[in-house]
């Protein structure tokens, strides 16, 4: 019966410290890359492209919060975990107290102040610290859709901090790393618009990102701002 009645007039639940989503946002890597092709006359010269430093990102994200706070969803509000209990204790006592009094109007001025003192309790007791809405954050991008493509890019990650505008959605910017094959230097400086030396009299007419006489994996850093959704971010009610 008791958990029928707490159910009508707001009760918290407790936000899970670690929790999983996904975030969309756009990025920019710091370093210049390129695709690489040869040009397919009997000549096979190597040609460059530049691939954007911006794209647009779909990530997976883990969340991991910095402060324990729970959320009332009829007050749209944060509450400490620490408080939970004298805050769920006040909004029943506001809410049974209302109930045995039908308007301000027709109250008391004893029954108003006390109205009155109630209300004030609650709210002393909502609200969390700016660095409690903050949480450190994992990402992996699944999507990256960018103006080109390459066959050599790889998936990026990153970390991050994030900032919980309601219980399920934040902001959060990143700090992200990835390895994308390359064409060694020399190889650049030496052939750029000629035909790369195979041997035996021989040039190359096909590239291949595993060949490591050719390529290598350079690591980038850039950085991205995301707009995160988060799943499953209440804890399991306990049970009584």
């Amino acid at each position: 019966m008791l958990s029928s009645i707490r159910l009508a007039f707001g009760q918290t639940a407790d936000l899970n410290g670690v929790t999983f989503g996904f975030g969309a946002g756009y990025s920019h890597t710091h370093d210049r890359t390129y695709d690489y092709s040869l040009t397919t006359d009997k000549d096979h010269n190597l040609k460059l492209q530049p691939l954007s430093k911006q794209a647009f990102v779909i990530s997976s994200v883990i969340m991991v919060k910095l402060g324990k706070i729970a959320v009332d969803q009829n007050a749209n509000t944060f509450v400490k975990q620490s408080k939970t209990s004298v805050y769920n204790s006040l909004i029943q006592q506001k809410y049974h107290f209302d109930r045995q009094n039908d308007s301000l109007e027709n109250q008391g001025k004893a029954n108003f102040l006390k109205s009155k003192k109630l209300d004030e309790s609650v709210q002393g007791l909502t609200g969390v610290s700016f660095w409690e809405h903050l949480s450190i954050n994992l990402a992996l991008d699944l999507v990256n859709v960018a103006p080109d493509v390459s066959f050599n890019k790889n998936i990026n990650g990153g970390i991050g901090l994030g900032y919980f505008i309601t219980e399920n959605l934040q902001v959060a910017a990143f700090y992200d790393v990835s390895r994308i094959s390359q064409l060694r230097d020399y190889i650049v400086d030496s052939y750029e618009n000629k035909p790369i030396p195979k041997g035996e009299g021989t040039n190359y007419n096909a590239l291949d990102i595993k060949d490591t006489n050719l390529f290598y994996n350079k690591t980038i850093s850039g950085w991205s701002f995301k707009l995160i959704f988060s799943l499953a971010n209440k804890k399991a009610p306990k049970a009584g």
